[in-house]
């Protein structure tokens, strides 16, 4: 029962924060929308930075449980990559740039997890990801896994990094999905481009 109370204060909260921002939205705010009190909130989270640090805490677990999941499908290297920028798009499309201003800015250690996901968690299913690619000839024979593997990281972090100065009519998602086509035209074999094109088309397809 205490589990599930501490749940639901962690989804009530993410979804505060994803929608006014991690600055804006205070402990009152959360304990009047969610219909607790502030004793109750305060029983499981000491102050805003522990819930903050919890709310993407668990939603870089949801990440890596949906990452877990595609690899037990046993898809083939570039359709995990589709798969993978898929299950992932609609909680993309909640998070703009000034919700990521606010994490980086405020809630240092928060920011420091999410980098620290990206460079070992988000780095080694890269890895992976390509030396199964060149093994089963998706990927080209000469790429060097892990530069290529850096070089996605990077392009993860342009891609959430508040400061930089992109298009705003793009959302995250938009972005992700363009980084992701430039990420595996520029590593696909014959065979591998074969294979997203066939995406490519089945989206065009539905925008008919």
């Amino acid at each position: 029962m205490e589990e599930d109370l501490k749940l639901k204060i962690i989804n009530g909260s993410t979804l505060l924060f994803l929608k006014f921002g991690f600055k804006s939205i205070t402990m009152d705010d959360i304990v009047r929308e969610l219909g607790i009190s502030k004793k109750t909130l305060y029983q499981y989270f000491s102050d805003k930075n522990e819930l903050v640090f919890t709310c993407i805490e668990r939603h870089l677990q949801e990440e890596k449980n949906t990452c877990q999941q595609l690899i037990k499908k046993e898809f083939n290297p570039v359709a995990f990559l589709i798969q993978l920028t898929e299950s992932l798009s609609d909680k993309k499309k909640q998070i703009n740039q000034s919700i990521l201003f606010d994490l980086k800015k405020y809630f240092k250690e928060s920011w420091e997890l999410l980098n620290d996901y990206r460079k070992d968690f988000i780095y080694n299913q890269m890895m992976e990801n390509l030396k199964k690619g060149k093994a089963e000839g998706y990927y080209k024979a000469d790429i060097n896994e892990n530069l290529i593997a850096k070089f996605y990281i990077n392009m993860i972090e342009f891609m959430v990094n508040p400061e930089n100065d992109q298009d705003s009519e793009l959302s995250i998602k938009d972005i992700h999905f363009e980084m992701m086509k430039y990420h595996i035209r520029g590593i696909c074999t014959e065979k591998g481009i074969k294979i997203f094109n066939k995406y490519l088309e089945k989206l065009d397809t539905q925008k008919i």
